[in-house]
């Protein structure tokens, strides 16, 4: 039986996530079109799929047995 999130998992989404983050930079930077009311928030779009990039990689690193150090506080 395998886990719920387990590393082919891990990587289908981190490939998804990829696409995602160059669909939004790609928009981004795109010139606004004066006078319309609603713009999709591309900048906002593009930092939570770089913030999910990094949690995916942090637990890829964890199915490897690659330990992190914890903080030091």
């Amino acid at each position: 039986m395998s886990k719920p999130m387990d590393q082919s998992v891990t990587y289908i989404l981190m490939a998804l996530v990829i696409a995602i983050c160059a669909i939004a930079l790609y928009k981004a930077r795109q010139p606004k079109e004066l006078g319309k009311s609603w713009h999709t928030p591309w900048n906002g779009i593009l930092f939570l799929g770089i913030l999910s990039l990094l949690l995916l990689t942090r637990h890829l690193l964890s199915l490897h047995g690659i330990e992190l150090p914890d903080r030091q506080g």
